[in-house]
């Protein structure tokens, strides 16, 4: 079987390494991967290195931050239709079998799958209007309809289906990313328990650096945790708009904590970050899943994370990190990881093991490919 992914985007953020991994790990099923990135970057080579089938192609949305005008409106509509049929004809070069579309920010993939008439698969991975303040082109109600036409619809956490089944009469699954092979868990685990101990307590914060992930929050909580007198680091890794990544390291001068605090920019391997640090802070008031909780919590790290979105399906309160409600509560947190060493590594180890049971790729792909087999057999 050939299934074609459809990728918003070109670099390697959270949703899309999760696609790549669902790929690898649906190959052990004879399923071959073939992909639409909408540019060169970071994401291409990776699938040049796999040797993966790819074309870069226009991937235009169908949702704005902002609404446009009636003109921009039908130059959209005939961009998506381009598109389309550009796909389609890559389905028909491909001998593509299944469609799969890794966000819900475009339709192009369900309208070539339905063109083409071939099954189609709608990952949803993200708080589309609440994280990134983006809405419909077209009205709600039809774009809701033609998503809950696909063959399958799954999302990444119950929180992201309860927030989109709320206006929805949609029924559908809930299948956590896989982030390792429960064999590479094991790698992890042994090089978590050799790794030599910071001489600082070290906080890391990963990912996009902008208003919505919480940096600026991180920042706040870490300046108070030094005025209250405690001896720490505080590790940025991730890349931003370049004004915005200028306001946040402003504020950290502002608040004279240029000594303690580093920004490191993008990073390809996060994996290096999380053994040089002591605990992740998740500060994201919507994250969807939050891979990067879970990637840490594969290195043995406890995670501190915001009560709210799919955080507190990954985190589980008092044993594999701290959920907080306000930024005091934070603080609090951060305060009790550095006076508790032996409990935070406890949580560390608890982390681990959950996150070998729930986000491992091969459960992943087999849920996945159990969908896959219940709609080719219908068909």
């Amino acid at each position: 079987m050939n299934i074609l992914y459809i990728l918003h985007y070109h670099e390697l953020n959270g949703s899309i390494r999760s696609t790549l991994d669902l790929a690898k790990g649906l190959e052990t099923y004879n399923i071959r991967p073939f992909f639409i990135v909408p540019r060169l970057g970071m994401v291409t080579e990776c699938l040049s290195s796999e040797s993966i089938s790819f074309q870069v192609l226009p991937v235009p949305f169908w949702m704005e931050k902002k609404s446009i005008s009636l003109k921009a409106k039908i130059k959209r509509t005939r961009e998506l239709l381009q598109s389309t049929k550009r796909i389609r004809n890559l389905i028909e070069e491909w001998h593509i079998d299944l469609v799969y579309t890794n966000t819900s920010v475009t339709p192009v993939g369900r309208l070539a799958a339905r063109w083409a008439s071939i099954p189609h698969f709608w990952h949803i991975r993200e708080f589309g209007d609440l994280h990134f303040s983006l809405h419909y082109l077209y009205p709600e109600s039809i774009c809701r309809k033609f998503i809950e036409s696909s063959d399958a619809v799954f999302f990444n956490s119950i929180a992201v289906r309860n927030h989109f089944e709320a206006k929805s009469s949609l029924k559908s699954s809930v299948i956590y990313n896989g982030i390792k092979t429960r064999k590479e868990f094991d790698v992890l685990y042994s090089k978590a328990a050799s790794k030599s101990e910071n001489k600082t307590f070290t906080f890391l914060i990963i990912g996009a650096i902008s208003p919505k992930k919480g940096q600026e929050t991180a920042i706040n909580a870490f300046s108070k945790v030094i005025k209250n007198g405690f001896h720490a680091r505080l590790l940025i890794c991730g890349s931003g708009r370049e004004n915005y990544v200028s306001e946040v390291k402003e504020k950290v001068e502002r608040l004279g904590l240029q000594d303690c605090v580093e920004f490191e920019g993008f990073i390809y391997d996060p994996y290096e970050a999380y053994f040089r640090s002591d605990c992740l802070l998740m500060c994201s008031d919507y994250e969807a899943f939050g891979r990067v909780s879970a990637e840490a919590m594969s290195t043995c790290l406890p995670v501190i994370g915001k009560n709210s979105g799919g955080t507190p399906e990954v985190v589980v309160d008092g044993k594999t990190g701290i959920l907080y409600d306000t930024e005091d509560e934070l603080v609090d947190a951060m305060i009790w990881m550095m006076q508790h060493p032996a409990e935070a590594s406890q949580m560390g180890l608890a982390g681990w093991a959950r996150a070998r049971e729930l986000f491992n790729t091969e459960d992943c792909a087999a849920k996945v490919f159990e969908i896959i087999q219940s709609v080719t057999n219908k068909g």
